[in-house]
């Protein structure tokens, strides 16, 4: 009998796990754009904490977000590998503005604990915090205890649908 490859690749359980996330990630960014509603994406990892929050956990997750200029509101579906955290969440935020590497303070509070986190928020936001999230200067962070600073962290990245002329 052949073991499965879930059991056999304990990595590759997670990514399994995942995988349906990502496809519906790949298919939302690849689909067209309504005039006020702007998506993006974030790929959440330990690599991508900046110091002193380095650490090896080997937890993974992604976020999709959703923006309307209109209205302000602002949607997210964020999902991760809890068991793989290095101790229970503390706090989720979105924090801006603030490029791959740098720490930037909290702008927008997410519901915690748990995983998946999906919700809809009207942010009082400035202008220049609405151009930071469209530049990809916002980033989410899932802080635990063992990482107060921040255990896994992914860029919000904006998704744009490519544009074509007659």
């Amino acid at each position: 009998s052949q073991t499965p490859l879930c059991q056999a690749h304990p990595k590759g359980a997670k990514t399994a796990r995942l995988a349906p996330l990502i496809g519906l990630l790949l298919l939302v960014s690849a689909a067209p754009v309504w005039a006020q509603t702007f998506t993006f994406t974030a790929v959440i990892t330990s690599g991508q904490e900046p110091p002193p929050n380095t650490n090896d956990s080997e937890a993974f997750g992604v976020a999709l977000v959703t923006f309307n200029r209109g209205s302000g509101e602002l949607c997210f579906s964020i999902s991760y590998e809890e068991s793989t955290l290095t101790s229970a969440e503390t706090n989720a935020h979105f924090h801006a503005p603030a490029p791959p590497g740098e720490n930037a303070p909290v702008v927008v509070p997410l519901p915690t604990p748990g995983s998946p986190k999906n919700g809809c928020v009207t942010p009082d936001l400035t202008e220049d915090q609405r151009r930071a999230l469209f530049r990809g200067l916002w980033y989410v962070n899932i802080h635990t205890a063992n990482n107060p600073g921040g255990e896994i962290r992914g860029q919000v990245i904006p998704q744009v649908a490519p544009i074509f002329h007659p």
